[in-house]
């Protein structure tokens, strides 16, 4: 019993002691003053353009050794400074497959800059040298490239050109190949034989096929993919059709261009050229044409490239394309790459929605070669009204870098000192409005803001643009 009284002492003394203070006891500090804390953005202010250096897993497919079917490589491919992302893919594609049980020609090597990207659209022009590849292993080419660059997430369809020109399924180019996507399966051969039956049997097919529509507001063309019926194999069937459907327009201004067949004076044909050598489109149009042009908006150079750039990627076998108008030779034949720089590319714009002080997208054109570039992103969101406070020039972009998770954007102070004079609901939808077009489907999810070369705090209403700003999903209004 006297045990169990000293136990129970012990206990009571324990208990006594820390209540006494005998122990340590949480105390309250002073809260510590936060607001004189300089905010870092974590890197200096960007002196000339340019972006880290990044390197993707990716998944590139080459033909089987037995032509039978696409074999998945895997590959991590390097994207360098001032390369796209799908650019970088095909390079490494076109390298060679550095891998056993894989056919894959030396002669496909690049030579030049090669593929065009717009609105989930590719065009890869392969050197002409592949011509020397049998039908099957040329198709086989063709169609490792589609797969390759269609596991991209902007990249729905692929038109795969030889030389500038849609080559054909066969050796005779009667049988277009026509645009492709990606595949259910990765099996090759039985898809090229299916193909080959349809020219054999001389019977109607239908063929993905890309159509480039001119946008009279941007002086652009804009390709989309429609999946249209061809009566038979032969070139100038596919001419007649896809001239008819250039008629059609594109589903968003049906009444936008003058309708091709409604304009000629006799019907197109496919001749050869003086000495013979070349098959080229021959176009006949009436002088009526050029007041329907003249009403729609739509430049003569426009029109012909629209003729040129569809034609050429879908009739097989053809060099070029000859125009007359009102029995006048337009110049002499041309091809793809008299209309470099004339296709487009959407891109997404965040702008105010109206007083609510929330953001919206708006759908603009900009040059297919410069819809990544965010200078031109943001000289076009300074064109669009009540965005910024002065319509930016280059002289105001001093430098721009893509760094591992932000864009980093060095402003003149001149555009500092317009953007400071906004007020408060207009300063942060300019501010957002040039964050989330930056960040619009890239890696980099935030922008840090420097003016010459130095961060400025506190705007009115409260928004600093110090250190990094995320991007604002929240203030978009779908």
């Amino acid at each position: 019993m006297k045990g169990n009284k000293g136990l129970l002492f012990g206990v009571l003394l324990t208990i006594l002691l820390s209540l006494s203070g005998c122990s340590s006891v949480i105390r309250e500090r002073p809260m510590q003053d936060i607001s004189e804390i300089a905010i870092e953005p974590g890197i200096s202010a960007p002196l000339e353009d340019g972006s880290v250096e990044e390197t993707r897993r990716t998944t590139l497919y080459y033909p089987s050794a037995d032509g039978e079917h696409l074999v998945p490589v895997i590959r991590e491919v390097v994207i360098t400074s001032g390369t796209s992302r799908a650019q970088a893919v095909l390079n490494a594609l076109l390298e060679g497959p550095k891998a056993e049980g894989v056919f894959w020609p030396k002669t496909a090597g690049k030579t030049e800059r090669m593929l065009e990207v717009s609105g989930g659209v590719a065009t890869v022009s392969l050197p002409p040298r592949l011509r020397v590849l049998e039908p099957q292993q040329l198709y086989a080419v063709r169609l490792a490239v589609a797969h390759t660059l269609c596991e991209l997430p902007e990249i729905s369809y692929v038109n795969v050109l030889i030389g500038g020109r849609e080559e054909g399924l066969d050796l005779g180019a009667t049988m277009p190949v026509g645009t492709l996507s990606r595949m259910e399966d990765l099996e090759m051969l039985s898809r090229y034989n299916r193909m080959d039956d349809q020219r054999l049997s001389g019977s109607g097919f239908n063929r993905l096929t890309t159509l480039y529509l001119p946008s009279a507001a941007d002086q652009m063309l804009l390709p989309i993919v429609r999946s249209v019926a061809y009566g038979q194999a032969s070139p100038l069937d596919c001419l007649y059709t896809v001239l008819g459907e250039l008629g059609k327009g594109a589903p968003t201004a049906p009444n936008e261009i003058p309708a091709p067949m409604e304009y000629i004076e006799e019907m197109p044909d496919i001749v050869r050229t003086d000495d013979g050598n070349v098959r080229t489109i021959e176009i006949r149009f009436s002088d009526t044409l050029n007041d329907a042009l003249k009403t729609s908006g739509v430049s003569f150079e426009l029109y012909a490239a629209m003729l040129t750039d569809t034609l050429m990627g879908f009739v097989p076998g053809v060099e070029g394309v000859q125009l007359f108008v009102g029995g006048q030779k337009m110049g002499e034949m041309v091809t793809r790459k008299d209309f470099a720089g004339k296709t487009g590319a959407p891109v997404v714009l965040y702008v105010p929605k109206g007083e609510t002080g929330r953001l919206q997208r708006v759908r603009r054109v900009l040059p297919e070669d410069r819809q990544y570039d965010p200078r031109a992103l943001l000289m076009k969101l300074s064109e669009e009204p009540g965005v910024l406070p002065i319509k930016l020039t280059e002289e105001d972009i001093l430098a721009v870098r893509f760094e591992q998770n932000d864009v980093a954007v060095n402003f003149s102070g001149a555009f500092g000192d317009a953007l400071y004079t906004l007020d408060a609901d207009e300063a942060r939808t300019a501010v957002y409005a040039m964050v989330n077009t930056l960040t619009e489907g890239r890696s980099q999810q935030g922008v840090i803001f420097f003016f010459d070369g130095q961060q400025r705090g506190e705007m009115n209403g409260g928004l600093n643009l110090a250190g990094r700003l995320v991007r604002n999903p929240g203030m978009v209004e779908e």
